[in-house]
C-alpha cells in the first residue's frame, strides 16, 4: 500500500513537471522497485511530451468560428418543453404515488408479514392501480393508453401461463 502511495506521489510529481517531495527521495532511495518506477515513468513522459503532434488550425477555421461569433443568429431554444409537457400529469402521478408510499411506510410499525397476508397485500394494490387508472381522466392517461395496454396483455399472459404450469 505504501509503494502505491509513493508511486502516485512520483506520478503526480512527474506530471507537474516537479521535484519529488523529500518523503518520496527517501522511499526512492530505499526500493529498487520505486526507482524502476521512476525510470519507467520518467522515460514514459519523456516519449510522450516528444512524440506530440502540433495541431495545425487551418485559416478556414478560425474564419467560421469568427463569423459565427459575429452573427446576430441567437441560439436556438431547446425543443424540451413540448417534451415535459407530456410527461408532466405522469411525473407529478408518480411522485404522488411515492411520497404517499414513503409517508404511510415511515407511519407503519414493522410486524412479521406471512407470505398469505403479503400476497393479499399486493392484490390490494394491483385492485387499487386499476381502479385508480379507471378513475383518471382521459387526458392525463392518453399518452400511456399503448403502455397500458401491453401490460395488461403481459399480465393476462403471465397469469395463463402461471395456470398451465400448477400441477
Amino acid at each position: 500500500m505504501n509503494t502505491w502511495l509513493t508511486k502516485w506521489r512520483m506520478s503526480n510529481a512527474i506530471d507537474d513537471r516537479g521535484s519529488f517531495p523529500p518523503a518520496v527521495k527517501t522511499a526512492l532511495a530505499q526500493s529498487a522497485e520505486l526507482r524502476q518506477f521512476a525510470e519507467d515513468a520518467a522515460a514514459l513522459e519523456l516519449a510522450l511530451t516528444h512524440s506530440r503532434p502540433i495541431p495545425a488550425a487551418s485559416p478556414a477555421l478560425h474564419a467560421s468560428i469568427m463569423r459565427a461569433i459575429r452573427s446576430p443568429e441567437p441560439a436556438r431554444a431547446c425543443a424540451c418543453p413540448e417534451y415535459r409537457s407530456r410527461l408532466m400529469p405522469a411525473a407529478a402521478l408518480a411522485l404522488l404515488l411515492l411520497s404517499a408510499f414513503g409517508a404511510w411506510r415511515l407511519t407503519k410499525r414493522s410486524e412479521v408479514i406471512s407470505p398469505a397476508t403479503s400476497m393479499a397485500v399486493a392484490g390490494t394494490a394491483l385492485e387499487t392501480g386499476c381502479q385508480l387508472v379507471r378513475a383518471m381522466p382521459d387526458t392525463a392517461l392518453s399518452p400511456l393508453t399503448n403502455e397500458r395496454l401491453w401490460l395488461d396483455r403481459d399480465l393476462v399472459r403471465a397469469r395463463e401461463f402461471l395456470l398451465a404450469s400448477l400441477p
